[in-house]
């Protein structure tokens, strides 16, 4: 056992090499080629041994692309981009055994416009069974496959029953009002995020503002300051964490606006007002943004479902989704904390289930105010460990953005030379 136990963790030890041109055709190529062939077959009939057969061809090529590729350049201020690296080919691997469970084809729903059902995000109660789907021919799976890659909520296809797709305050349906809406969403998201981690840094510009690292925990202040002080980096960490999502979301709305000239509402909006959460139960399931709900049902949820019923169902989902983020991590080559990082999303799963007995105890769910602030005080409770673990392995003190283009840098710069 303690054999076997060494040899998984070893698996996960990630010893990069620099990407160059043959080794991102050799290396990366591979995988994302696998998956696309993953995301070919799942659309057509009578393919679930093929997939099945390839599952471990694309599992291994997965954890080969995390673990031989650098694109850092030894550069400790560009770790974060490892860590893009391992989430992605860890993702590759969820979606790829989540495709092969899928004992039906998946099927693209038509997108009749703007004015539709379906486009004003009603498709999850709209989507024909997938039986009643018409056969795909080998050139339309090909090419619908490129946009099963990248829309990981499953809008406009058969499988995204029961996702919660929030609705946009306000319905655009113009490809050119969206694009600048877009756009100038993309810049603040980006000027708020820049300046919400510059906030961060300037807790400790030498150690969790540098990629070097460091603890959030002061032990030279008393253990009320000390606390108080990680508790406020922990919430702009987490606003910072949202933040980047979503400029990110829009930032790939711009982009797929222009290249396959989609519809507007093809983009809803990714979170649901995530700060008027009332239980941990609503803010996971509805008001946090639910990309990888496909993978962590099939992945996590169903198969311990059958072992510990709806235990199973919440604490699988959110085992895997600590391992995901354990693994991004451990993409940097700092090694990790799976027990601080896996464990915040293990405990969010222990209250999801608390809310569960309140519920059957009273007879009235979690809300209110009470609520709001039960939520807030778990998130800081448990997101002060989690926090912690990236701020040691540097994560916190990434440049997302080169220093010298950073919004806050130029700002601070125009004030200076007007002095």
């Amino acid at each position: 056992m303690s054999r076997a136990l060494h040899s998984l963790q070893d698996a996960f030890v990630f010893e990069s090499t620099a990407v160059t041109s043959y080794t991102f055709a050799t290396v990366f190529l591979p995988a994302f080629l696998g998956l696309y062939t993953m995301a070919v077959l799942v659309q057509l009939p009578g393919t679930r041994l093929s997939r099945g057969a390839l599952l471990p061809v694309v599992l291994w090529m997965a954890l080969r692309a995390g673990k031989s590729m650098d694109f850092s350049g030894d550069s400790p201020g560009l770790g974060h981009l490892n860590h893009g690296l391992a989430l992605a080919m860890f993702t590759f691997a969820m979606r790829s055994t989540a495709w092969t469970l899928v004992r039906e084809p998946y099927a693209r729903l038509p997108i009749h416009g703007p004015n539709s059902n379906l486009m004003n995000g009603d498709h999850g109660n709209h989507n024909p069974t997938p039986k009643s789907s018409p056969r795909v021919s080998v050139p339309s799976a090909m090419w619908n496959a490129w946009d099963l890659l990248v829309n990981l909520r499953g809008i406009g296809w058969n499988w995204a029953q029961g996702s919660h797709i929030p609705k946009a305050s306000s319905q655009v349906e113009s490809r050119l009002v969206f694009f600048v809406l877009s756009l100038g969403r993309l810049i603040l998201y980006t000027i708020a995020f820049d300046t919400t981690s510059k906030c961060v840094s300037w807790f400790g510009p030498d150690t969790i503002g540098s990629p070097n690292g460091g603890t959030i925990f002061d032990s030279s202040l008393p253990p009320f300051t000390r606390y108080l002080r990680s508790s406020v980096i922990t919430t702009l960490s987490g606003v910072t964490s949202y933040l980047t999502v979503e400029a990110v979301y829009q930032l790939h709305a711009v982009e797929f606006m222009v290249l396959f000239r989609q519809y507007p509402s093809q983009w809803p909006p990714l979170f649901d007002a995530p700060w008027f959460s009332t239980s941990l139960s609503s803010f996971w399931g509805r008001k946090w943004h639910q990309i990888f709900r496909e993978s962590f049902v099939a992945v996590g949820s169903k198969p311990l479902e059958v072992f510990f019923g709806r235990a199973g169902v919440v604490m699988g989902a959110f085992a895997v989704s600590g391992a995901l983020h354990d693994v991004g991590m451990r993409g940097m080559g700092r090694g990790g904390d799976s027990l601080q990082v896996m464990g915040f999303f293990l405990m969010h799963g222990v209250g999801v289930m608390m809310e569960g007995v309140w519920k059957r105890v009273t007879g009235r769910r979690v809300g209110g105010l009470v609520g709001w602030l039960w939520v807030f005080t778990w998130f800081v409770i448990w997101g002060n460990l989690m926090v912690d673990a990236w701020a040691r392995r540097g994560l916190l003190g990434c440049e997302l953005i080169p220093r010298s283009y950073r919004p806050t840098t130029m700002l601070l710069n125009l004030l200076y030379s007007r002095r």
